[in-house]
């Protein structure tokens, strides 16, 4: 893996963790009534000192852990340690389970009195708690879009009984696998559009987000909204701070879109390109910096072994 590969991998890890903290104050605020949020701020409510992260990157760095072991993906691990995270705060940043939804805690319930791997079917939930995670799938499993794509789906049903989730999921992990390949923002688009995708995330692949005013974008929980709004936030700018303060600065679901905008910004622009004074204060940073190294080592790993298999097959920019 280049350098500049590398470089996007750490940041679409390292982007997830500092738009979750940059939002989280103002999270569930309306949109204009807060002063415009450009510095990591701390949550007293919660007990949350200035850079901590929520829910959004707690449950990532389980994925992120759990690819390494499982790379092919298992969601009995993925579940298990889910539930480490709610029982006793497992890659929490204060070592408190803070921001759990509601979903995730029916699906976490039922797990641990079935087993299940997959969420209740007959509670459908389209709320963005799948995707606010998803970056992990991309940092491990960008070579190969195939790949990519179905665990970026697989992981969504683990919590979240919805096609929409884990479409919107598809094509996020599709998105970042191809921007830390080294492809131009710009040359991204249109996507190549899943035949099962509904229709609100084909629009979104199609490039839909390119035409809205500010007004028209909302930062809902709704996982559409959510995809549209970082989407826009990314796509309407030209560097990581100004994508993430964009997304945040929407308000509503603040944390989780910034969230969702940094994983984007991140794979887009490189680590190299998040503020220093954020990352100096990202608390614990060094546990998200080595869980995006050791996905970026696993992949050169894999590359090493299957150089010439089928399986990997994204292009990448000389």
């Amino acid at each position: 893996m280049r350098n500049d590969e590398r470089d996007r991998v750490r940041g679409a890890l390292l982007g997830l963790a500092v738009g979750d903290a940059l939002g989280a104050p103002v999270e569930f605020c309306r949109r204009g009534s807060f002063p415009l949020v450009t510095e990591m701020g701390a949550v007293p409510a919660a007990r949350l000192p200035a850079g901590a992260w929520t829910d959004d990157t707690a449950m990532a760095l389980c994925l992120a852990q759990s690819l390494l072991l499982r790379p092919d993906f298992d969601g009995h691990d993925l579940l298990t340690r889910f539930c480490r995270w709610r029982d006793f705060g497992d890659n929490t940043s204060t070592g408190r389970c803070i921001g759990i939804g509601q979903n995730t805690l029916r699906a976490l319930s039922r797990f641990s009195r079935t087993g299940a791997v997959t969420a209740d079917a007959t509670r459908r939930a389209d709320g963005n708690g799948a995707l606010m995670r998803v970056a992990p799938v991309a940092c491990r499993h960008w070579r190969s879009t195939t790949k990519a794509v179905a665990m970026a789906a697989s992981q969504s049903r683990t919590t979240h009984a919805s096609e929409l989730s884990a479409a919107a999921c598809e094509l996020a992990v599709d998105v970042m696998g191809a921007l830390i390949a080294g492809h131009r923002w710009d040359d991204v688009w249109p996507r190549p559009v899943a035949a099962a995708w509904p229709g609100e995330i084909a629009r979104l692949g199609q490039g839909s987000w390119r035409s809205l005013t500010v007004d028209a974008v909302s930062s809902s929980g709704f996982v559409v909204h959510t995809l549209e709004a970082a989407l826009w936030a990314v796509g309407t700018t030209s560097c990581f701070e100004d994508a993430v303060v964009r997304a945040v600065n929407l308000g509503d679901d603040a944390d989780t879109v910034g969230a969702v905008a940094g994983q984007l910004a991140g794979a887009r622009y490189g680590a190299s390109a998040i503020p220093a004074r954020w990352l100096s204060m990202l608390v614990k940073r060094e546990l998200v910096e080595d869980c995006a190294d050791a996905l970026a080592a696993a992949c050169d790993a894999v590359d090493a072994v299957y150089a010439d298999a089928d399986d990997v097959d994204r292009p990448t920019r000389p």
